[in-house]
């Protein structure tokens, strides 16, 4: 009986954690439809950390440490690759969300706790002409 009730307070701790949501926040994105002429500039590709917790690399999760950060962290990412390359915007921004080798090494050897996964930026610098 007793293992029965172990089994099955297993069975719906991962059931949880299995059926929680993984979200992605960004604000600030502004759309142009109508940009006008300009050039480009550079090209950038970064990376930024997330830390969850309970739950899987670059998956559901029951916690997220930087759910604010991380939106201030790819907002700043951009922000630096405009400066560096004295540009005045950036396009064509594509932001991916997963998890590294690493990421499930970490998530591995800590049985789940700690969650770690990737956000990549990627883009264009452009000068307004």
């Amino acid at each position: 009986m007793k293992k029965s009730v172990k089994l099955l307070a297993l069975a719906l701790l991962v059931v949880l954690v299995l059926s929680s949501c993984t979200t992605f926040k960004l604000s600030g994105v502004q759309v142009v439809s109508n940009m006008q002429n300009y050039n480009v500039v550079g090209e950038f590709d970064k990376t930024v950390k997330v830390w969850e917790f309970l739950g899987s690399a670059g998956g559901a999760n029951l916690g997220n440490v930087t759910a604010d950060a991380m939106d201030e962290k790819i907002y700043d990412a951009i922000q630096r690759e405009i400066s560096k390359y004295s540009g005045d915007a950036a396009v064509n921004i594509t932001v991916e969300y997963s998890a590294t080798v690493v990421d499930l090494l970490i998530n591995g050897f800590t049985g789940s706790i700690v969650a770690p996964a990737t956000a990549r930026i990627t883009g264009s610098v452009v000068k307004y002409n």
